[in-house]
């Protein structure tokens, strides 16, 4: 199904009026006019010559008339998309499917009052085309105009009874569940592109039960119990972890690796990489990282932070000896962040390592090192629909002893 906006015109306006008195109640599609004593939760009045007429001046006010404060649109189904006086006579029908163009409705953007940079849409679609995926194809044109407009937010309101209309502005604008006793759902939504994807990004999901007063003395038993439930829970790659370390210059800096073990009761954090690599030279320059799991598909993170040591040549030999024959080859190729000339250039590099590893299929590469994050603190982190996380710090006082105490959300 074809659907696009026209700028409203006296044309068009003809037949906008014409599918509104036909195709859908007055209070759907304007403010009730001056004079009209009917309360807002009354049924609303059958359309009237004045209710027409009312209807007609109102757009005329709103969006033809010079400086009108509002940019009002058609939307047009079907056909090229054109569709002038006499299109859309309130008749059911497709729109489209007879190759023509068919008036089913209003889009409109308008200011808002002390609100700079933030523009409010609205629209209304005829009986006959609703419920057939129309209303989102509006919104995404209003969007892309309200962006070329300069406008910085869109503001969106529906009343919470209207079920079509609130999942359209939840999953095209990330509208929030309205809280107990609202009769509107507002949404204000950026129209930064990057914003608006993320607002239509899945939440996190539902965590097991956990209860911070019964955890164990030592972190250890937590992280095997968490651990346990993001395996069971099908987690994608529990043992990814973001290590974040500091260079030279004081700057941060933070990749996803993964995550080898954790030894001594939770105060051990063990992760390998190449002694020459940017964190193998930044953790030689600053001996400290911090280290965050991320499962947002039970909403929950673990964060652990302290000093960093490597390991000996021996021990980084054995991890690397378990690893897979592909693993061990990514590591054998080397050159980790350095500049690449061409694909040419990977591909020969890795026809040597396969060479090395035939004739040496043991051999460590020298920058091998397994790394070891000693934690002073390690914080359980699980999320909650209210946004009262809950939050449990472990803090290790250097001497094999640790305490723990719940944080704030």
């Amino acid at each position: 199904m074809q659907v696009n906006l026209q700028p409203l015109d006296d044309a068009l306006l003809e037949s906008l009026t014409t599918v509104a008195v036909t195709q859908a109640e007055p209070d759907e599609v304007m403010p009730r006019p001056p004079g009209d004593d009917t309360a807002p939760d009354d049924t609303a009045p059958p359309w009237t010559e004045r209710r027409r007429a009312a209807f007609t001046a109102f757009h005329r006010a709103q969006s033809l008339a010079p400086g009108a404060p509002q940019r009002t649109y058609a939307i047009v189904i079907g056909g090229g998309g054109a569709a002038g006086a006499g299109a859309g006579d309130g008749r059911a029908g497709d729109g489209g499917d007879d190759g023509t163009a068919e008036v089913a409705g209003a889009a409109r953007l308008a200011p808002v009052p002390g609100e700079t940079g933030t523009v409010e849409a609205g629209l209304w679609i005829a009986r006959n085309h609703r419920n057939r995926g129309a209303g989102r194809a509006v919104i995404r044109q209003l969007l892309d105009l309200a962006r070329e407009s300069g406008a910085k937010w869109l503001l969106a309101r529906t009343g919470v009874d209207n079920e079509a209309s609130r999942r359209l502005l939840t999953e095209e604008l990330g509208a929030y569940p309205p809280p107990p006793g609202a009769t509107t759902v507002t949404v204000r939504a950026s129209l930064s592109p990057v914003a608006a994807l993320l607002a239509r990004a899945t939440a996190i999901g539902k965590p097991p039960p956990f209860d911070p007063t019964a955890a164990p003395p030592a972190p250890g038993a937590l992280l095997t119990r968490w651990l346990t439930d993001a395996l069971d829970a099908q987690v994608t790659a529990p043992h990814a972890a973001n290590l974040a370390t500091v260079d030279e210059h004081g700057d941060p800096d933070a990749r996803v690796l993964l995550l080898r073990d954790v030894e001594n009761d939770g105060a051990a954090w063990l992760f390998a990489s190449d002694s020459d690599s940017p964190k193998g030279r930044q953790l030689a320059h600053c001996p400290a990282a911090a280290l965050t799991l991320h499962w947002p598909e039970i909403g929950r993170q673990i964060r652990a932070r302290g000093t960093v040591t490597a390991s000996t040549p021996e021990e980084a030999a054995a991890e690397f000896r378990s690893r897979s024959p592909f693993a061990r080859l990514s590591v054998h190729i080397g050159h980790q962040s350095e500049p690449l000339a061409s694909d040419a250039a990977y591909d020969e590099a890795a026809d040597a390592a396969r060479q090395r590893l035939r004739a040496a299929p043991d051999d460590v590469p020298a920058g091998h090192t397994i790394y070891t994050l000693h934690a002073r603190e390690v914080e359980f982190w699980q999320a909650d629909p209210g946004r009262c996380h809950l939050r449990l710090r472990y803090a290790h006082d250097g001497a094999g002893e640790w305490s723990r105490t719940r944080l704030w959300p």
